[in-house]
């Protein structure tokens, strides 16, 4: 009996030991997390910016390699823009960086990174900047951090570019560097330096955007872009303060448009009552703005409700934003009040924004309303133009009918001008229907309906055209048409293409070289 009495004792004393050991760890454990949250939401501090080490640009997209070589007017034009990159004075290399930048063009990547490292004219790195910011290659991220720890000696435009590239890249390091820049209150650098943070910056960014917004000595326009870069970052530490300015009938109108940004920015359902409240107001700006906050809760009826309104809104900036909204957040019930907007509203800008939400929105009742517009002879070739254009960027309906429409502006040349525009938008997109119309674009006797005609041919390389074209090579007087049409064909010596034999040999002896 004694000894089960020692066992039992023995039993209850190692448990309670052992309860009372887990305790304790459980209580470090909650001690050790509640300190690493509390490190994890300490305020960033500004100071020098560790350079991150220097990297070769990144593979090149081989999709986008082939798309941007499809563009080339001949076989020769790589090799050109190698040598222009290489050899070319500043003007010729901006000029073709220019063109690469808009054709997303990869291909160069290494040999315009190669003239990054010797160039010393600082238009040449604005647009090397801009190239990779668009290709999103981190390959310049060394250099960048760097101009960022000091960049009073760098021309102002160049320091932009290396703003832009950051926020594209997404180049953590340079979170030091920056907040310095914005704790400078330099006015050279800071709405880049907010708008940049907010692009790379983290919790610990956030709590020192919160902390810095309770300044009073900040400009309004200081105030704007710090609002609106706390809404990015869904720095909720500041959502009451940004509530307060924006019930505040006293604060600046420009001020509170930004707070209502950005409370819709943050995306926290507790906004929406506060900003469908804020819709009441009488300036039609921070209307506007409290749609663009109601546009972020694409789930939320009362949201919904308010941007359906907003279509309808008596100034025309609200409207809009409305319609903006309603495409983003695929409101397909606003359908009905775009079409009215579309055939009734009073200016330019609210019809074709309908025009262009109707085409992205994708319905059977918005696409006949299209089509219709296309068809009746009352609607003017402006906006035939516009609703082509729309049709044919989101391929859903409309092709037979555009394509008819372009064939009737053909042989009517008092329809230039749509048949230009129609023109224009069928050489966006590469597609074997397209194949009639280019050929007939071909024969025509106007140089600019020939033009055209040549750009569908390249971007399609249509079998049945390819006689019009040659026919356009071979004409006996010179053009900008022919000598695209040789390229086109590729038929050399095109300076020579109308000469007969005694003719060329009196150029080949009368050449420089020959002079005795």
């Amino acid at each position: 009996m004694k000894n089960r009495k020692k066992i039992i004792c023995l039993f209850l004393c190692t448990s309670l030991s052992f309860s009372l050991f887990s305790q304790s760890a459980e209580n470090s454990l909650k001690e050790s997390e509640s300190e690493q949250l509390e490190e994890e939401t300490k305020s960033s501090k500004g100071g020098l910016a560790e350079i991150p080490p220097a990297k070769r640009p990144k593979p090149i997209d081989k999709e986008k390699a082939e798309a941007a070589a499809a563009k080339d007017e001949s076989d020769a034009d790589e090799e050109n823009n190698r040598k222009t990159i290489k050899y070319g004075i500043p003007s010729e290399i901006g000029t073709l960086l220019d063109d690469l930048i808009k054709n997303e063009d990869p291909r160069f990547t290494e040999d315009i990174y190669d003239l990054f490292q010797v160039t010393r004219t600082s238009s040449i790195k604005e647009k090397i900047l801009k190239y990779f910011t668009k290709l999103e290659d981190p390959c310049l991220e060394d250099y960048a951090v760097e101009i960022l720890n000091d960049p009073y000696d760098e021309r102002n435009e160049v320091v932009k570019a290396v703003f832009q590239y950051i926020s594209a890249v997404k180049t953590k390091e340079a979170v030091p560097a920056v907040i310095t820049l914005i704790e400078s209150e330099n006015e050279n650098y800071f709405t880049d330096a907010i708008a940049t943070l907010g692009d790379i910056g983290g919790p610990s960014e956030a709590m020192f955007l919160a902390e810095y917004l309770d300044r009073d000595d900040l400009t309004d326009a200081q105030r704007q872009n710090l609002m609106r870069t706390c809404g990015k970052m869904h720095a909720i530490e500041t959502w009451d303060k940004l509530v307060d300015i924006l019930e505040n009938d006293d604060e600046n109108t420009f001020v509170r448009m930004y707070a209502a940004e950005s409370l819709g920015l943050m995306q926290v359902n507790k906004s929406v009552p506060v900003l469908v409240r804020a819709y009441d107001a009488t300036d039609p700006n921070l209307r506007q703005y409290v749609i663009k906050g109601l546009s972020n809760f694409p789930d939320v009826i009362e949201a919904k409700a308010v941007i359906l309104q907003g279509v309808r809104d008596e100034h025309w900036k609200v409207r809009q934003e409305s319609i903006k909204s309603v495409e983003e957040m695929k409101m397909t019930e606003a359908v009905p009040y775009l079409i009215y907007r579309a055939s009734n509203d009073s200016e330019k800008v609210i019809k074709d924004a309908s025009f262009t939400s109707i085409a992205k929105l994708n319905t059977q009742e918005g696409n006949d309303f299209l089509i219709k517009q296309l068809e009746d002879k009352k609607i003017g070739d402006n906006t035939k133009a516009k609703v082509v254009e729309v049709l044919l960027k989101e391929g859903h309906a409309g092709e037979k009918e555009v394509l008819e429409l372009a064939e009737k502006t053909l042989e009517d040349d008092k329809r230039k001008t749509l048949r230009y525009a129609i023109g224009k938008e069928l050489v966006k997109y590469y597609k074997p229907s397209f194949e009639n119309v280019c050929c007939k674009f071909l024969q025509s006797k106007d140089a600019t309906t020939v033009g055209i005609g040549l750009d569908l041919y390249k971007n399609g390389r249509y079998s049945q055209a390819e006689a019009y074209v040659l026919n356009i090579a071979n004409e006996k007087k010179s053009s900008a048409n022919k000598t695209r049409a040789q390229k086109l064909m590729k038929i050399e010596d095109e300076d020579n293409q109308d000469k007969n034999p005694a003719e060329k040999n009196t150029t080949e002896k009368n050449q420089p070289g020959d002079a005795k």
